[in-house]
């Protein structure tokens, strides 16, 4: 059975949708049209994708779904019939979902309504010159020899493997075969103790001639004090809060600092898989010492967990 080795291949994403855009426009450029083979997902998914393109080609959007048939097959190729014919008219983008009732590979001949339609629509969208997306669950095997010619594909499937809701957008698939990765599962290490957190602020990289500051935390704590006032207050910082509990790690950091020279140490952030088992990141936050601590705000009215907070300036920080 043929393959599409040769087409491009996009994956589900919610990243900009420039790159499967710019190679349908290059496409309606060339040839006046664009086949798009939308696999995977939700039906909603594979519509969006099509009101996508026809919405960028300024087209009209028509959909149909193969996969509620109609009375006869007779009745269905004459329908088609009618929307191709109002589509050739008119500067159209052609959503054809279910197509693996049509189009799906088996492993004996097709039947009746597949061979019909699928003749049909193979012969009548290679003149066709708008856009067309043929809908088709990824899981379903296409018969290529069987399809009209297309130009890429499109899976709508999230790299973790869920649909994520709401409008989403495209990107190259080689560049998002990698799992999406949990902000809720994590642990925290000071000088490698752990802390016990509930949760981070997100750390900063900083300084240097391509940055909104002049200053470089990489000169180190010498540089930092003879900074003024304003230099000092955009240094790279981040906040660790934690559940209140009887240990005064972070009261202490910052209460050893009024003797005089900060406190420094080095924090380790673990990010865990979803499960919670495997570290699949570390951030190594260098030098940290102490700008401020927060005690636990009281309410009578409330019933939530005590926390307190740390804030840190840090010299470097460091992706493993």
């Amino acid at each position: 059975m043929p393959t599409a080795v040769a087409r491009p291949r996009f994956a589900f994403s919610r990243r900009d949708p420039t790159a499967i855009l710019a190679l349908a426009d290059k496409r309606r450029r060339r040839s006046g049209g664009v086949r798009v083979l939308a696999l995977g997902g939700q039906p909603r998914d594979r519509v969006y994708c099509a009101q996508l393109l026809a919405s960028t080609a300024g087209d009209a959007f028509v959909h149909v779904d193969l996969a509620l048939r109609g009375r006869t097959l007779a009745d269905e190729k004459s329908a088609l019939e009618r929307l191709l014919a109002f589509a050739r008219a008119t500067p159209t983008t052609l959503c054809i979902d279910g197509a693996e009732s049509v189009f799906e590979a088996t492993a004996t001949a097709p039947g009746e309504r597949a061979t019909r339609l699928g003749s049909y629509l193979k012969k009548a969208l290679a003149a066709f010159a708008g856009g067309v997306v043929l809908g088709m669950p990824e899981k379903v095997d296409a018969d290529y020899g069987r399809l009209p010619a297309l130009d890429m594909e499109v899976t709508f499937r999230a790299p973790s493997g869920a649909v994520i809701a709401g409008s989403p957008l495209l990107l190259p698939s080689q560049l998002v075969d990698e799992e999406l990765l949990p902000a809720h599962n994590f642990s925290v290490e000071i000088d490698g103790v752990e802390a016990g957190l509930c949760a981070v602020s997100a750390p900063r990289l900083l300084g240097g001639p391509f940055s909104d500051r002049d200053f470089s935390p990489v000169q180190g704590i010498s540089a930092f004090t003879g900074l003024d006032a304003e230099q000092r207050a955009a240094w790279p910082s981040v906040t660790l809060r934690r559940g209140v509990t009887q240990s005064t790690l972070f009261y202490d950091w910052k209460q050893a600092q009024y003797a005089g020279k900060p406190l420094l140490r080095d924090v380790r952030i673990r990010q865990l898989d979803w499960p919670g088992r495997r570290v699949v990141n570390t951030w190594l936050l260098r030098d940290c010492w102490a700008k401020g601590w927060t005690g636990p705000a009281f309410d009578a009215l409330q019933r939530s967990v005590a926390e307190e907070s740390l804030e840190l300036y840090y010299r470097d920080v460091v992706w493993r």
